[in-house]
Parts: C-alpha cells; sequence; structure tokens
C-alpha cells in the first residue's frame, strides 16, 4: 500500500512536471500572452482535467514557470555563504555564464526569461527579487573582500545596474533572434562593465569570456 502510494505521487509529480516543461516551451515560443493552455495540453501530451488537476489556472501555470528560475538564484545565493573563493567578482562573471548556459539549454528558463521582460502579469519586482538578491549576495562578498572600487561599492544599487544590463541583453538576443550569440554577448556587457566595477588589480585577475565547451 505504501508502495502504491509513493508510485502515484511519484507519477503525479512526473505529470507535473511535464507541464511544467511543455509550457516553458510554449511561452518561449509564443509569449504568456499567446500562450494557451490547450497548447501546453497538446506539447505535454496529457489530458486537460490532468492539466486543471495540477494548476487551477495559466497563472498558476506560469507562477511554476518563473520558480525554475527561483530555484535558480537562490541556489546562487546559498553557494555565496559557503567556502570563500579566491575573487568573488570572478564567482559574479562565472554565474552569469551558467545562467546563460541553463537559457540556452532549458525552455522552461527561456520562458522564465520571456514572463519577467514581457509586459504582463510578471513583469514586477517580484520576478526579480530572486536575481537580485542572489547578485546582492556575491556583490557584497566581493565589497568585503576589498575587489570593488569606492563608487561601485553599494551591492543593491550595483546588482540592479548589473541585473538590468543583463536583462538587456536578454532582450536584445530575443529581438534579433541571436540567442546563439548570448554568450558573447555577455562577454561584451563584462568587458563594459566590469572595469568600472572591479579594482584594477582584481581586473587583472579576472577572466571575462565564457568557459570554453
Amino acid at each position: 500500500m505504501t508502495q502504491d502510494r509513493g508510485d502515484r505521487a511519484e507519477r503525479r509529480e512526473q505529470t507535473a512536471l511535464r507541464i511544467i516543461e511543455a509550457a516553458g516551451v510554449v511561452i518561449d515560443r509564443e509569449g504568456y500572452a499567446g500562450a494557451s493552455i490547450p497548447e501546453i495540453q497538446r506539447v505535454a501530451g496529457v489530458s486537460r482535467g490532468a492539466v486543471y488537476h495540477h494548476f487551477e489556472s495559466k497563472q498558476a501555470v506560469g507562477d511554476a514557470v518563473l520558480q525554475r528560475q527561483r530555484v535558480f538564484f537562490e541556489q546562487v545565493a546559498q553557494d555565496s555563504a559557503g567556502p570563500v573563493p579566491d575573487l568573488w567578482s570572478q564567482v559574479l562573471v562565472d554565474v552569469s555564464y551558467r545562467y546563460t548556459a541553463g537559457i540556452l539549454d532549458d525552455p522552461v528558463l527561456r520562458a522564465a526569461v520571456r514572463l519577467s521582460i514581457e509586459p504582463g502579469p510578471y513583469l514586477t519586482r517580484d520576478s526579480y527579487q530572486a536575481p537580485l538578491e542572489a547578485v546582492a549576495a556575491i556583490l557584497t562578498s566581493a565589497r568585503e573582500a576589498g575587489e570593488l572600487q569606492d563608487h561601485a561599492a553599494n551591492p543593491d544599487e550595483a546588482a540592479r545596474t548589473l541585473v538590468g544590463c543583463y536583462s538587456g541583453v536578454q532582450l536584445l538576443a530575443l529581438a534579433l533572434t541571436e540567442r546563439d550569440q548570448l554568450h558573447a554577448q555577455v562577454a561584451a556587457m563584462w568587458r563594459m562593465m566590469m572595469p568600472g566595477l572591479a579594482r584594477p588589480e582584481v581586473l587583472a585577475r579576472l577572466r571575462l569570456d565564457p568557459p570554453e565547451s
């Protein structure tokens, strides 16, 4: 009996994940306004009843998609409380490339990005709270380690600037259908931004280009 309950719970979890993955594909392609429950249902290969068993509305599906992004950045913030790295500024750069790789590989993460940059119910501060907090946490550690220039010593202010710039890079890549160039565009962003953020002796030690695949 216990095994049966466990199997049913696992099947429910797998079905919910299929719906979220399908929603990622549809929202990434159509945007939130253009995404429909019937199309998400079709891509997921589940019944309408199965969709509404797990998600009471399209916005509930959107919430689950956006949660993928929150989980990523919550893990980043948690990692920043771990062992002290050689350079926190390098951690910041590396996180940006991890996120970029995630966007390119994971349609749910791409859909979360689209939700947070397009007009609609997710164009809110709450959608950006997790990345802002994660970036600010890393910048706080970088400041305490003496890596930042004096004029860049406010972590919250610097986080807003960096998250805003990165969001703009994503938006432009989406508009120009140049997602395959996203790593190069992020590298260009860092080459322009990091000299105003890190002390010269720190900047000289940083790798700003994307890691080799």
